[in-house]
């Protein structure tokens, strides 16, 4: 259903080299580079992420309320992600722990404060 998603930043070389590191430990690497667009993957059949320079020329900005989250394989691996990004400058929205409905996630907000996630659910086959 998701082609792909993308998120609006401020500064291209230093967002790209967040989530290299982020999106890395989830096996994404950069498939599409343009001067204001980059985008990764881990699967050709699998949904993108993706980072641009907004169009319009405008700052970009966060939306109140949106949030893109990461499945990933177990518990782990929701570690791995949530301290990877801490430890490359992103701030704090919840711990990695578990929640009601029985998702294991952790919450964090990226360079340019946009809300992203790394979960795991146990209940779902979604790898």
């Amino acid at each position: 259903m998701i082609g792909y998603t993308m998120v609006g930043v401020k500064d291209m070389k230093r967002a790209a080299a967040f989530y290299d590191q982020v999106l890395g430990v989830m096996g994404a690497t950069r498939q599409m580079e343009y001067e204001k667009f980059i985008l990764w993957n881990d699967g050709a059949d699998k949904p993108s992420f993706s980072i641009c320079l907004p169009y319009d020329g405008n700052d970009a900005t966060i939306g109140n309320g949106s949030m893109i989250a990461f499945p990933v394989e177990n518990e782990e691996e929701v570690h791995k992600v949530y301290d990877c990004a801490m430890k490359n400058g992103a701030t704090c929205e919840g711990k990695p722990g578990m929640r009601s409905g029985g998702y294991y996630i952790g919450y964090f907000r990226d360079l340019d404060g946009n809300k992203l996630a790394a979960y795991h659910y146990p209940g779902e086959e979604h790898l």
